[in-house]
């Protein structure tokens, strides 16, 4: 056989295997309100379990919130770790924010203005309903889409941030 022959069929055999016969991705996470947990390859975590680490590494007051939050991504089609993320990056975790606004988030607050809430998980709530309706359901679905939208001043450090923060919380959650 020519080895111009070889290489094609080397090649375009596996490839064409692959197209006919098709294959189904594996699903890296699943998720269930009922149990709170999701499947990182093939360990399970229970994601408040994971936001409460988290949380507590950062000496958080939203530690106790852990499972509206999860509870709230659930209802609303968001990454449990984005409203934590922000929350975060926004207010240090909750521990530097307007008194007596429960709000996290910075949802609203321009300038002298801002909005307050009557809990955290009453922030949760609405932010979770806002980041649906203002964001997810309009496509912008990842950090960085959302990042120019939610804080246009400075979107790239404010995406940096929340990422970095989501990705502390996936370590939390290797570590469960």
């Amino acid at each position: 056989m020519p080895k111009a022959l070889k290489v094609f069929n080397s090649i375009f055999v596996p490839i064409t295997l692959v197209i006919l016969v098709g294959f189904k991705p594996i699903e890296l996470q699943k998720t269930t309100t009922k149990n709170m947990q999701y499947e990182i390859g093939y360990k399970r975590v229970d994601r408040v379990e994971a936001l409460e680490k988290f949380l507590t590494k950062y000496h958080s007051p939203l530690k106790g919130n852990a499972k509206t939050f999860v509870e709230v991504a659930d209802k609303y089609g968001i990454d449990y770790k984005l409203l934590p993320a922000i929350a975060c990056m926004e207010s240090t975790c909750g521990k530097a924010l307007i008194e007596g606004t429960y709000n996290p988030f910075g949802w609203g607050i321009y300038g002298n203005s801002y909005i307050a809430f009557d809990s955290y998980d009453h922030a949760i709530e609405i932010v979770g309903k806002g980041i649906h309706k203002n964001y997810i359901s309009k496509g912008f679905d990842t950090i960085v889409e959302i990042a120019p939208i939610y804080t246009p001043p400075n979107s790239k450090n404010w995406a940096r941030g929340v990422q970095w923060f989501s990705n502390e919380i996936d370590s939390s959650a290797d570590k469960i």
